[in-house]
């Protein structure tokens, strides 16, 4: 492409872009992704950040749970994982990451009139992330979830398109019917740029890391250049698989499929080795694992005829004609996805607490960080929807003082801040628990007889209506206090869930005994 017609693209791009800006929910769905995307890193900051930023919405919270757990995931896990700071510590940060953009990706096409349509072609796109999974390592691609994230996401632009501008999109598939126009000639004609460049350009406003950004980017055409660099291999792996993904979506004959296949296999030598069978079979084992993953997603394999095709011919290759029944029945029930967890369910302390010590467990018995074990502790904490702010003080390095140190909820990050107990004197609420290790609960702050043994820093910063302190104490010295809280009513908590409670802070003390 000459420059005149590079400019023109950019051009175009951008004013696309201006017309997101301009919708009503993109702006919402970028800074949140945004958020996740600027928290670059696996530190213990950077974890405790995340997992703030993905407990604030409560549907993507349990999605990403279920997926983590999921037949792909579960392998990493173990048993099952109940928390998102539990899930960061086992799968990674990065994995973790990724894994919160696709669902929000798949949670945002959802809310569509044309959700059906984009449902099957979000699938498609998921599809191409575990080819990307597939054919990562054969290209020497280390870690095969970037392979995942990366093919997945080289269908950006043209998923975006298809949301936000459905009907020029319809344009453009007429255009490719009835005029013989390949994909960018006829995205070009319409809207001024492709599919593409609109991607990089979501990419960079999104803040996706380099790496991704490379690897969303087409190759040339022609043979793939020698990779020098991993990023270049994961940019070769994110094409291929999306290559891949073009002839497993082509209505062709069993003999231009193996000469496709062989003429990919050509393109990419320089990479890796990839024989035409390879390609063949990662092509269909994809196909099973969507269909495997399709409930966890909520979203039903018969939105895409390519994939109810390839199910079909991986059951007729079986040679058996009660495969090919059973498939079918299989593919009608991916109808019936797993529900959404039941708003008496997700908010029930005693569940969540249940399923939070079990996790706590786990983490203790394999000598899990103690900032990690604490993040697990507030993050079950708070999910058990009892409380406006969660967050955990502890002693510094003089054992004078316990600051504030992380932490979940409104405003959280000035009432941490502020949070400030003395270790040495019972001056107020807050010293007098750690002061004499003991459990206390403020039902009122405002009260004549309690207003006095509110600290200031509490009643400026953060006054909120009823908060409960539950001291951390070794060998009765004070390590911490963990503090939670209600803005404008009574803190209610039924005598079991307490008990749970002190019984899940008794568990994280032995980390520090451990220490």
């Amino acid at each position: 492409m000459n420059n005149e017609a590079e400019t023109l693209d950019s051009q175009q791009t951008e004013q696309l872009l201006e017309e997101l800006m301009a919708s009503q929910d993109f702006p919402a769905l970028s800074s949140t992704i945004i958020q996740i995307n600027q928290l670059v890193g696996s530190d213990d900051s950077h974890t405790d950040e995340l997992t703030r930023v993905i407990l604030r919405d409560n549907s993507l919270t349990n999605k990403l749970l279920r997926l983590v757990n999921s037949v792909h995931y579960a392998q990493f896990g173990g048993r099952n994982i109940s928390t998102i700071s539990r899930a960061v510590v086992i799968l990674g940060f990065d994995t973790i990451r990724d894994a919160a953009l696709t669902l929000m990706l798949f949670e945002h096409l959802n809310n569509n009139s044309q959700a059906q349509i984009l449902k099957g072609e979000a699938l498609e796109s998921f599809y191409c992330g575990v080819l990307g999974r597939m054919v990562a390592r054969p290209l020497g691609v280390r870690d095969t979830e970037e392979g995942f994230i990366g093919a997945m996401f080289r269908s950006l632009g043209r998923l975006m398109a298809r949301f936000y501008f459905f009907e020029r999109t319809e344009h453009i598939h007429s255009l490719m019917e009835n005029e013989g126009l390949d994909e960018s000639a006829a995205t070009r004609r319409v809207l001024g740029t492709t599919y593409d460049q609109l991607g990089l350009a979501i990419g960079r406003f999104w803040h996706l890391p380099p790496g991704l950004i490379q690897s969303i980017t087409p190759l040339p055409p022609g043979p793939a250049p020698r990779p020098t660099t991993p990023e270049d291999r994961l940019q070769a792996a994110s094409n291929l698989a999306r290559d891949l993904y073009q002839i497993a979506a082509a209505e062709i004959t069993d003999g231009e499929r193996l000469t496709r296949l062989k003429a990919l296999g050509s393109r990419y030598a320089s990479v890796g080795e990839v024989q035409p069978n390879v390609l063949y079979e990662a092509m269909m084992k994809a196909a099973e694992e969507v269909q495997k993953e399709s409930a966890t997603l909520q979203a039903s394999i018969n939105n895409s005829a390519m994939l109810r095709r390839l199910l079909g011919e991986n059951a007729e290759n079986a040679g058996d004609a009660d495969a090919i029944a059973q498939r079918l029945d299989a593919s009608k029930l991916d109808d019936i996805v797993l529900p959404e967890i039941d708003a008496d369910t997700a908010t029930d302390p005693m569940t969540v607490l249940a399923a939070g010590l079990q996790d706590l467990t786990d983490a203790l018995m394999s000598n899990t960080k103690i900032t990690d074990i604490l993040h697990l502790l507030l993050e079950v904490f708070y999910r058990t929807g009892c409380f406006d702010r969660v967050m955990i003080a502890v002693l510094d390095r003089q054992g004078q003082f316990l600051s504030g140190r992380s932490g979940f909820g409104k405003n959280i990050d000035s009432a941490i801040a502020a949070f400030r107990v003395s270790a040495t004197a019972s001056i107020d609420a807050f010293s007098a628990a750690v002061a004499q290790g003991v459990d206390i609960m403020i039902s009122d702050t405002r009260a004549d007889n309690i207003r006095s043994r509110i600290p200031a820093w509490h009643s400026s910063q953060v006054n909120a209506r009823a908060f409960l302190l539950l001291p951390i104490v070794v060998n009765k010295k004070p390590i911490g206090l963990i503090y939670l809280d209600r803005d404008a009513s009574p803190i209610e908590l039924d005598p079991p869930v307490l008990n749970m409670m002190k019984l899940l802070r008794n568990q994280a003390l032995l980390a520090f005994k451990q220490k």
